[in-house]
């Protein structure tokens, strides 16, 4: 019994020797707690801007504006297209809008930041007979002479836009004859000349100086989709001119479609002629005869 004691004792005084050993071998380690960060004032603000969903939405954005604005010129370009084909006086519109271009005086070539183009100006004279000149009206794009005598301005009229954002292009027409020649009805119906004549001309109306183009007119109005000046007489009233130029580009109009008329009805026929075997073998059996004739007829 008491070598059992003896044995439990020298047991217990071995762990305790050992656990001591344990605990003095084992070093504590304090770790440092890391102070937060003082984040500055660009880092607080713009901090999204690492953020991945931040770029997506941005992508996304750049991608649906880009199909806005081509869906836009899209549907522009199909409303000039069906424009054209519908309208003559607008299809006269654009082509004459390319031909002052072609034709102009001026390097007018700004189409967005137009006013540093040549500005078109009025000239007028006072109550006292003094001339005024005005502030810029608007700005040269494009000028020149038609067939039929008009004189082309195509010009940006000053605070006039096209969907709330382009510069809209009008076209001013100046007569340049002293005489013409209307057809109009009278009250019964019936077709009656009429004769116009002292009619202003261009030279008297408009001036091509060096960095601007004077208007000699009290200012412009519209006659449908064109500009015409508005002129006054030296007894003070309006010289009325919206007829006479209506008159000669109806005309253009006119004769515009019947040669367009007659040039389709060319081709319509002679494409008919070549579907028509027939006509076509009848045609070539007519030649051969006459060639079978003419060398006959040389022979003899």
């Amino acid at each position: 019994m008491i070598k059992k004691d003896k044995l439990t004792a020298f047991f217990f005084i071995l762990s305790v020797l050992f656990m001591l050993n344990l605990s003095s071998a084992v070093e504590v380690v304090q770790v440092p707690k890391e102070e937060p960060q003082k984040q500055g004032i660009f880092s607080s603000m713009f901090g999204f801007l690492k953020e991945p969903i931040f770029w997506y939405i941005v992508i996304a954005f750049i991608i649906f504006v880009i199909i806005g604005i081509g869906l836009f010129f899209l549907v522009r370009w199909l409303v000039k297209f069906i424009k054209q084909r519908n309208d003559v006086f607008f299809r006269m519109k654009q082509d004459r809008m390319i031909l002052a271009k072609v034709h102009r005086r001026y390097p007018s070539t700004h189409w967005w930041k137009n006013e540093k183009n040549t500005p078109v100006r009025l000239a007028k004279k006072d109550e006292d007979g003094r001339l005024i000149i005005s502030r810029p009206i608007g700005y040269h794009r494009g000028d020149y002479i038609t067939h039929e005598g008009n004189m082309i301005i195509w010009l940006n009229l000053i605070g006039k836009k096209q969907y709330m954002i382009f510069p809209a292009s009008d076209l001013l027409v100046i007569p340049n004859k002293a005489e013409i020649k209307i057809v109009q009805r009278n009250e019964k119906g019936e077709r009656v000349r009429e004769d116009i004549y002292k009619l202003p001309v261009a030279k008297d109306i408009v001036q091509f100086n060096e960095g601007e183009i004077l208007l000699f007119a009290e200012g412009v109005s519209n006659v449908g989709i064109f500009l015409i000046p508005v002129l006054k007489s030296k007894d003070g009233k309006i010289i009325d001119l919206a007829l006479p130029i209506y008159s000669s580009l109806q005309e253009v109009v006119i004769g515009d479609f019947l040669y367009e008329q007659s040039a389709s009805f060319v081709g319509l026929a002679k494409k008919a002629v070549d579907m028509n075997v027939d006509l076509r073998a009848r045609t070539k059996l007519q030649d051969s005869n006459q060639n079978v004739d003419v060398s006959t007829s040389n022979h003899g």
